[in-house]
């Protein structure tokens, strides 16, 4: 019992490869969403970045445009703009004679870089003062694409030396303050005179990157495992609970049968009526009594009302409606069969409660008695005839007060009466009057002499002369 208990039912079996699947695949989907989402995490960093650079860089350089430029020390990290020598104001010096040179906006820009020691921000134009700040093959085409397609930004993921980097191109239109040095190019107000390319590079932020993306996948066949050793677990629990199902199912159907086996063959009439009226079950014995199948009452619950007599059907409605807590009830009742024969039954029936307590209705058996009904009833007519013959008997028992001179008797009032009076009362006996040998004799000696005497002369009692 106890292996089979805990051994993966055949269900459980067809299933738990799905389940394993649907497991991995929910931990692959959710690495890879992660992933994208570190993914796009990263560029937005990145790009938010090189977007800060450029407002920087914009944000001195509009400033040295605003004021003109301002004057440097010259020196070897500061000589002269060779391509401000057409400006008279490039070169100015101290009080004190010390040499200073003008710096304009993308002179600044480019002096910045070289202080940083890298270009980040790189000003390029496809007419360049200085030739230095021609544009790559990538800037063309960004510069081309902005001009093509009159945006003021773009940006793309790619390499440098075979360096991953994130390359920023913002336009450049022609301003007031850029006339100055711009205007013999033919550039007016508005005209895409070039751009700022910033190049960030991606080393660090990627190799950070790359750490949390070994982190989150640590983390996530952790969880894998600890979900799939739950899976198995809990596939055990669920064979174990199937099989537990599978056990009770097999009892109940082996229950059921017994049950069927003996409510189908029972002699009596059985039936289980539910707490809403309505017949739960009906033993196929009901035709052989009633002459009606057991599907004829399930189908219809007026059935058993029609067939009932209905002197017999108010105390058998009565019990029926009764609370669930009346223990159990019997009653005699007629009904006519389907063949129109008239039959008596004894019912009797108990409340019916699950294993929670929860009342599911009355359980009832129904017995043919009409013989015994009939023989009893047959009885009971004799017994009422024979009552009926007895108290017409009347007998004297007893004692009988009687007087010993008068032979008067005294009834229970207390009153004497004659003898043939107090019999008349107390039976059914009736008298007739004569007289006996010795009270003629005594009476009338004249007319009846005792027979050892001799005949004497009759003579009229009524005569006085006899007297």
């Amino acid at each position: 019992m106890g292996k089979g208990l805990f051994s993966l039912s055949p269900q459980v079996k067809k299933i738990s490869p799905i389940i394993h699947l649907g497991w991995l695949l929910i931990t692959l989907a959710s690495i890879w969403i992660n992933h994208y989402y570190s993914l796009q995490e990263l560029e937005q960093t990145a790009l938010a970045q090189a977007q800060a650079i450029y407002q920087r860089d914009t944000a001195y350089r509009y400033w040295t445009a605003s004021v003109g430029g301002v004057y440097a020390p010259v020196s070897p990290q500061t000589p002269p703009n060779p391509y401000l020598a057409h400006r008279p104001d490039r070169d100015q010096s101290k009080r004190d004679g010390t040499p200073l040179t003008l710096i304009i906006p993308s002179y600044l820009t480019r002096l910045v870089n070289t202080f940083q020691g890298r270009a980040v921000t790189h000003l390029t134009s496809l007419k360049p003062l200085r030739p230095e700040n021609g544009p790559d093959a990538w800037e063309r085409a960004a510069l081309e694409r902005l001009e093509q397609d009159n945006l003021s930004e773009f940006f793309e993921f790619t390499t440098i030396g075979n360096e991953p980097y994130l390359r920023l191109f913002h336009s450049v239109r022609t301003e007031v303050t850029c006339l100055k040095c711009h205007a013999k190019q033919g550039y007016k107000v508005g005209d895409l005179r070039g751009g700022m390319a910033v190049a960030l590079p991606l080393g660090e932020m990627l190799t950070l990157h790359e750490k949390t993306v070994t982190t989150m996948l640590s983390l996530h066949l952790l969880i894998y495992l600890i979900g799939a050793a739950l899976l198995v677990w809990g596939q055990r629990l669920l064979g174990r609970r199937v099989r537990e199902r599978d056990l009770a199912i097999e009892a109940l159907e082996e229950s059921e049968k017994n049950f069927r086996t003996v409510a189908d063959f029972a002699y009596a009439w059985e039936y289980w009526r539910g707490p809403d009226g309505e017949m739960r079950y009906v033993s196929p014995s009901v035709k052989d009594l009633t002459g009606y199948g057991p599907d004829r009452f399930m189908a219809d619950p007026g059935l058993f009302k029609s067939i009932v007599f209905e002197d017999d059907w108010g105390n058998l409605h009565k019990h029926m409606n009764m609370e669930q807590q009346q223990a159990s009830y019997s009653v005699d009742f007629r009904l006519r069969t389907g063949a129109g024969e008239i039959r008596w039954l004894h019912h009797i029936c108990r409340p019916v409660y699950d294993r929670n307590g929860v009342f599911q209705g009355r359980r009832a058996s129904n017995y043919e008695i009409t013989e015994e009904k009939l023989a009893k009833l047959h009885n009971e007519e004799l017994i009422d005839k024979l009552s009926e013959a007895l108290e017409k008997v009347k007998t004297l028992r007893g004692f009988i007060p009687i007087c010993a001179g008068c032979k008067k008797i005294r009834d229970d009032k207390g009153y004497w009466s004659q003898v043939e009076l107090y019999i008349s009362q107390h039976s059914e006996a009736v008298f007739s009057h004569g007289i006996g040998p010795d009270c003629a004799h005594r009476l009338y000696p004249e007319f009846y002499p005792r027979p050892d005497e001799g005949p004497t002369k009759k003579t009229d009692p009524t005569d006085p002369a006899a007297k």
